[in-house]
């Protein structure tokens, strides 16, 4: 992990000019944030990346809205971040039901 995936990697305050680095990043990075951080509005962001690794990382990421996974669930192009996405809902959901 290079620096500058570790430091956004940790973040839990983003500002506008965090969230467009990480954009700028290659997809591989973007690709590797997108699984472990916690900003909603650049999880949706990145749901729509041309790169099916970034969307990938989205679809399996806890943080990204359900909003975001039930659209990627239902309408990703790709069949694994459909299925990853779906897998995480229900995760989520069973989560949610096990703490009630």
């Amino acid at each position: 992990m290079d620096d500058a995936i570790q430091f956004y990697s940790l973040k839990t305050v983003w500002t506008p000019w965090d969230e467009a680095a990480v954009l700028k990043m290659d997809y591989q990075s973007r690709a590797e944030l997108a699984s472990i951080i916690n900003c909603e509005g650049l999880l949706v962001d990145l749901s729509m990346d041309q790169h099916a690794e970034v969307r990938f990382g989205v679809a399996q990421n806890g943080h990204t809205p359900l909003q975001t996974l039930t659209r990627l669930s239902e309408e990703d192009l790709c069949i694994t971040v459909k299925e990853t996405a779906s897998k995480t809902l229900w995760n989520l959901s069973a989560k949610s039901e096990s703490a009630r």
